[in-house]
């Protein structure tokens, strides 16, 4: 990449450091996402409640007493 001409900003009675961009106000459309709600959404459930824990525990122990039951067949 090339740096631009210094001749250039010069020759428009302009310098590129310290020029600065005047504050402009947020448009209208752009100031708050959620204006247009009405109501409140409710609370998202938690994903881990304890009817799921005692059912994938149950799992887990169903499969392990297989498991042991396979190995004590075996013997």
């Amino acid at each position: 990449m090339t740096t631009p001409d210094p001749r250039t900003w010069s020759a428009h009675g302009t310098s590129p450091v310290g020029r600065k961009v005047p504050p402009v106000p947020t448009p209208p459309a752009e100031g708050s996402t959620t204006a247009g709600i009405s109501q409140h959404e409710p609370a998202a459930p938690k994903a881990w409640g304890p009817v799921s824990l005692v059912v994938i525990m149950a799992v887990v122990v169903l499969i392990a007493i297989g498991l042991i039951g396979m190995v004590v067949a075996l013997a």
